[in-house]
């Protein structure tokens, strides 16, 4: 398939469950079997949680664990937000990120947003991303990080704001105060680039 991956969609508020009486742990090993079984073909594997039950969010959870499989587990819209917000206080997960999450389309740094602050490598992919432009035309923010933040500016000017999770208003998709916190020259912000 030329590099593609078929992205298997998995919408669920609880544990698998089986027709019938059977055991509980036994439709979840039925449920991991099934899915060990497309190893080896090109998919990729989104679970939208509709629970927060901890039993439920630890047993996807550890599914990552047990599968060679790439796996994006998802929480809802408001959680996901704030889980954003915690590593990358300068985005606003606004719901149009999450729905391409949720219907499975796959960047890398797709899997960054939620568990670090972005590198500025990463944080010029994203932008690129985010407004549909080619990465060579937004600057390279770490050689040049007034022309970056010039460009990611202008790129905001042509966008309409969008609803934040977090603040619960309407927003820009980059706050750039923030922005120049997390990453310009003196940074003090309370994230931590790994």
């Amino acid at each position: 398939m030329n590099g593609r991956r078929v992205a298997v969609i998995i919408a669920t508020d609880g544990l698998p469950s089986e027709k019938g009486d059977f055991d509980p742990k036994v439709a979840c090993d039925n449920f991991v079997r099934a899915l060990k079984s497309l190893e080896a073909l090109p998919v990729w594997i989104v679970i939208r949680l509709c629970t927060n039950e901890r039993n439920v969010v630890e047993f996807y959870q550890d599914l990552d664990d047990q599968l060679e499989l790439p796996i994006e587990l998802l929480d809802d819209f408001v959680s996901e937000g704030r889980e954003v917000y915690r590593k990358n206080k300068w985005l606003n997960y606004a719901l149009p990120l999450h729905r391409c999450r949720e219907l499975g389309l796959r960047h890398r740094v797709f899997d960054l947003i939620d568990e670090a602050l972005l590198s500025k490598d990463q944080l010029r992919d994203f932008c690129a991303f985010l407004f549909g432009v080619d990465k060579r035309d937004i600057p390279d923010a770490q050689i040049n990080w007034s022309a970056f933040t010039e460009k990611i500016s202008r790129l905001l000017e042509g966008e309409s704001e969008q609803w934040n999770p977090v603040q619960n208003k309407l927003t820009p998709w980059i706050d750039m105060a923030l922005l120049e916190k997390c990453y310009g020259t003196g940074t003090s912000c309370d994230c931590t680039i790994l």
